[in-house]
């Protein structure tokens, strides 16, 4: 049952807010090689501090569901996504909202007249949220996820990501732009991305002192991490580049604020061997401080304590998959592995860290 009202909550605010962003590409169409209609559902796993199961939620409407982001609060966990017919690919901004034991309260869609996904989603006080689909669309809601107004940038760009701003309102970034919503809903300034690649899934850090980080792949330069540093009103105020040796390439996982001043990167290594996680610290003028490797998986992220978390599909295919889900200390030593058989092909979309020391997977399904 759906209850007509929750209690309301402050959302504190965000300093050194870890966001993630791992690939979505190839679900553009979902069809199978062989034409056959694909479906696809929305996993989520909350494990404890220990890496064992406490939830398993599964939201299957029989149509084609796709998630990009989670975002915890106090109330629970709400998703930003979208949905499609099956077999007919028009995607449809969606957010899910489950309470603290993964039960479903809401699934609410923000019908659109063209074909946008929902792609990142921010609390905005109050137990309220700020949405961003493609294309820079930016939806507030209530506390119930009923949308209150939406604000169209109407630009490029497939997957956007949204966060709070330390000045107030919300930052969002993609398809080459950054973007500023106060909160109203109007814009008040629109910039581009600093180097930041228009097809690149961005990761947004809010300084509490004013201004933001915004990090992806770099524009021209496959494999090649950029991060932008801009000021309150959108000036530059810096830019650097991670570029690796030749044939590898970074898929960055999570970026930070370091409570010591400066900023951290976690990204996943390809082309290279041995695979793996490379950190990058970077000073407060962007300076490259430290480059150092974790023998991790991505998605990847730190946990507020100290070290990492890190999930990874040993195996996968049309007969289920298997999910690894590991704890590391700040040397990168395993402290737990957690492991999940999963039901159907499946990916991983996003890994946080919960408020009581565990863990929550965000991934799909992907059934024919």
């Amino acid at each position: 049952m759906i209850p007509t009202k929750r209690r309301l909550w402050t959302f504190a605010a965000v300093a050194a807010l870890i966001l993630l962003a791992v690939a979505a590409g190839g679900l553009d169409r979902p069809l199978t090689p062989g034409h056959r209609t694909l479906e696809g559902d929305v996993w989520v796993l909350k494990l404890d501090d220990a890496g064992d199961r406490e939830w398993f939620t599964v939201i299957d409407s029989g149509r084609f569901d796709e998630a990009f982001s989670i975002v915890e609060v106090p109330d629970g966990y709400a998703i930003a996504g979208s949905v499609s017919d099956a077999g007919e690919f028009h995607p449809t901004p969606r957010v899910i909202f489950l309470d603290r034991a993964g039960v479903m309260m809401w699934d609410t869609t923000y019908p659109t007249s063209d074909d946008r996904r929902g792609t990142g989603i921010a609390p905005a006080g109050s137990g309220e949220f700020a949405v961003v689909a493609s294309r820079g669309l930016v939806i507030l809601t209530d506390a119930e996820g009923s949308e209150r107004h939406r604000t169209d940038l109407a630009v490029e760009g497939e997957y956007w990501a949204v966060a709070p701003s330390g000045a107030g309102g919300w930052i969002e970034a993609g398809g080459g732009w950054i973007a500023k919503i106060d909160a109203s809903g109007s814009v008040v300034w629109q910039e581009p991305a600093g180097g930041v690649s228009p097809g690149s899934i961005p990761v947004i850090v809010p300084d509490p002192a004013g201004g933001f980080l915004v990090a992806g792949e770099a524009a021209g330069a496959p494999g090649a991490i950029i991060v932008a540093k801009f000021d309150d009103r959108g000036a530059p105020v810096w830019n650097t580049t991670v570029q690796g040796s030749p044939g590898e390439r970074y898929l960055l996982s999570a970026a930070r604020q370091d409570p010591a001043g400066g900023y951290s990167l976690l990204a996943g290594v390809t082309g290279a061997e041995p695979a793996g996680i490379l950190e990058i610290s970077l000073g407060e003028d962007g300076s490259i401080l430290r480059r150092s490797t974790i023998n991790a998986s991505a998605p990847v992220t730190w946990i507020p304590d100290g070290g990492y978390l890190s999930a990874a599909l040993a195996e996968n295919d049309y007969g289920g998959a298997l999910l690894r889900v590991e704890r590391f200390d700040e040397d990168g030593a395993a402290s737990w592995t957690s492991t999940q058989r999963l039901d159907e092909y499946s990916r991983v979309v996003a890994l946080i860290p919960t408020a009581d020391g565990g863990s929550v997977v965000l991934g799909m399904y992907m059934k024919y």
